[in-house]
């Protein structure tokens, strides 16, 4: 049974909430406080699952209250109810991670309704069928305000995005940004979303995008420097790099991209292009060329690279092979889509975005004849 904690100086209006909500007494306990204070002890002494508190109370108001909790528990959710609700107000509960806010007089179905949503938030919402990055990316275009739980066989982590900013990540070891790394190259990432934000500070400066692709990066490092079966290997089971090999990896990654370039170079020809790439079966973009800067071909790749693998498997599902194409037309543009092959020695997408009125039949032709020669680049 869940517990739903009250917290307001008026003993009536307690009393009339703890009436009031009786029919949902299957569904969760009302307990009840005089003041913050009360709420702390509260707080210390049985298992909360949900605060719903007043502002303006004596002895310990209901900001003291969500400080002390932002600090102690932050990870219980709160609603606020006032009656002196102002646009700052909301934008300080905002800030100190409120999850509602309810003006006074209130209504008990819309309170119980809110409630019940607060409480079975953290045991829904599990996403199935898109990658993670793609997911991540999602949310920050959207301005989503939540906590993700990500799990891939033993691992689990939790990322914390406040309307689209990514605040915090943590796993069974990591914080910060090496947390975040780490979770962005797990893979079969299942997901789970609770929409309300655990965490109130920030730790983490640097940008979704940034995140997404250095995790890609040391995941691929890592299994380039091999396992710990291999002599030579470290207590993580990596290879301890001197400086040199690191320069000469390095300057490797950058012939090899500068090569995948030069190829897409030949696309910028056909009339109409605004953008091309070439991604993994991940979705991570491994080279890219482009003639319009408001194209963010990360986005792109991880976006669509869905959208092609849920193709593959709808063309397997009625009886047909792989799909090995798809091509996107809309009012504003034109997205080509190519398969490497799915029994293909490296498995690799290639894109392209063009306006609405480009060639897509030159288009077609130019990336299928670039298939073989990116193939054997990337073998």
């Amino acid at each position: 049974m869940k517990n739903v904690l009250f917290v307001d100086d008026e003993k009536l209006f307690l009393r009339s909430l703890s009436d009031g909500l009786i029919t949902y007494a299957a569904d969760f306990n009302v307990l009840t406080a005089e003041n913050g204070k009360k709420a702390v002890e509260s707080l210390q002494s049985s298992k909360i699952d949900l605060v719903v508190t007043d502002l303006k109370m004596p002895v310990m108001d209901g900001f003291e209250l969500l400080a002390y909790m932002s600090t102690n528990c932050a990870d219980i959710p709160v609603i606020v109810m006032s009656a002196f609700g102002t646009p700052a107000i909301e934008s300080k509960l905002a800030a100190l991670g409120v999850s509602q806010f309810i003006e006074k007089p209130l209504d008990l179905k819309e309170l119980a309704s809110t409630i019940l949503n607060e409480l079975t938030a953290s045991s829904e919402g599990y996403i199935r069928g898109i990658t993670l990055p793609t997911f991540l990316q999602l949310v920050e275009m959207e301005k989503k305000t939540c906590t993700l739980r990500i799990s891939s066989g033993e691992h689990s982590g939790h990322l914390y995005f406040r309307k689209g900013e990514l605040l915090e990540a943590e796993t069974e070891e990591l914080t910060g940004e090496e947390a975040a790394y780490e979770i962005v190259s797990w893979d079969d990432a299942g997901i789970e979303i609770d929409p309300v934000c655990r965490k109130k500070t920030k730790t983490i400066d640097a940008s979704l995008h940034h995140v997404i692709l250095e995790g890609f990066r040391i995941k691929d490092e890592k299994e380039r420097r091999g396992i710990n079966t291999i002599a030579g290997a470290d207590e993580d089971g990596l290879f301890a790099l001197d400086s040199s090999s690191q320069k000469n990896i390095t300057r490797l990654e950058k012939e090899y991209i500068m090569a995948l370039e030069k190829h897409l170079e030949g696309l910028k020809e056909v009339k109409g292009f605004k953008a091309a790439g070439v991604m993994n079966f991940t979705g991570e973009m491994l080279a890219s060329e482009s003639i319009d800067p408001n194209i963010d071909l990360a986005l792109v790749g991880a976006t669509f690279n869905d959208i092609f693998r849920s193709a593959h498997e709808a063309s397997k599902k009625i009886g047909l092979d792989a799909c090995k194409e798809t091509i996107i037309n809309t009012p504003k543009g034109v997205v080509v889509m190519r398969c490497s092959g799915v029994d293909a020695k490296v498995h690799f997408h290639l894109i392209s975005i063009m306006t609405a009125d480009g060639n897509q039949a030159l288009m077609k032709m130019q990336i299928e004849k670039m298939v073989p020669a990116v193939m054997q680049e990337l073998s």
